[in-house]
């Protein structure tokens, strides 16, 4: 049986990788093109939207570095092509590594890559990473309009309850991912406590200084400078 790394980064799996980044492309190449002839309509300048298109593009470098990073921690587990598929379309390296990780477990297999990860616990990390996914993009396909109308009527008629709802389901969401963390404890709840203290220097900065420029940086920092914590203090200690 060909090793499972052979069939990962298979030609397949590369001729599906380019199709997904150029069905990607095409979109953004469509968005851009009616966003700037909606613009035009309502009498922006092509100055003020070149200018929105450069700051939009120099702010998504810092965040893209972390996309890059996971990335890179992932390929040589799952291979090139099926990450690069992923986070092309997802973007969250927590997800896709957490779904992994189930598919593996359903086989038997404590971690990502150990001893006894086989093509066919590869195959179930895959099957999960992507059947994990489909229900939210889904949902939100064929729900969106009457979520958003009953969301429209209970938060105009209470604007504390559209407060406490959108808080609480942020919250929730990165609840999912930090409950592992501290419950195992060790370097992951390390990461975690790094990544909060520079979040909270971070929105000091923004709030006290007014460096409202920040607040487009500030989840990327957290994590690379969480990450990078981590590393010193695993070489140090």
């Amino acid at each position: 049986m060909k090793d499972y790394l052979q069939i990962a980064n298979s030609k397949v799996f590369f001729l599906c990788g380019a199709i997904v980044i150029l069905f990607i492309l095409f979109q953004s190449v469509l968005f851009f093109r009616l966003a700037y002839n909606q613009g035009l309509k309502i009498g922006l300048t092509k100055g003020k939207m070149l200018k929105a298109f450069r700051t939009g593009a120099i702010s998504t470098i810092v965040p893209s570095i972390a996309v890059i990073v996971a990335l890179m921690t992932m390929v040589p587990v799952l291979g090139i092509p099926i990450p690069w598929m992923r986070l092309s379309v997802i973007g969250s390296a927590p997800y896709e590594l957490m779904a992994a990780g189930i598919g593996a477990k359903s086989m038997g297999i404590d971690s990502l890559g150990g001893a006894g990860y086989n093509s066919q616990v590869f195959a179930s990390s895959v099957w999960i990473m992507c059947i994990g996914s489909i229900w939210a993009v889904s949902f939100v396909a064929f729900f969106l309009r009457k979520i958003k109308e009953k969301y429209a009527k209970s938060t105009t008629s209470d604007p504390q309850w559209r407060n406490i709802l959108n808080n609480a389901a942020f919250l929730g969401v990165f609840c999912v991912f930090i409950a592992d963390p501290i419950i195992k404890g060790g370097l992951s709840l390390f990461t975690l406590i790094c990544g909060a203290v520079i979040m909270t220097i971070l929105a000091l900065i923004i709030v006290k200084l007014k460096q409202d420029w920040l607040k487009e940086f500030a989840l990327a920092l957290s994590m690379i400078g969480a990450m990078a914590c981590t590393v010193l203090f695993s070489y140090y200690f």
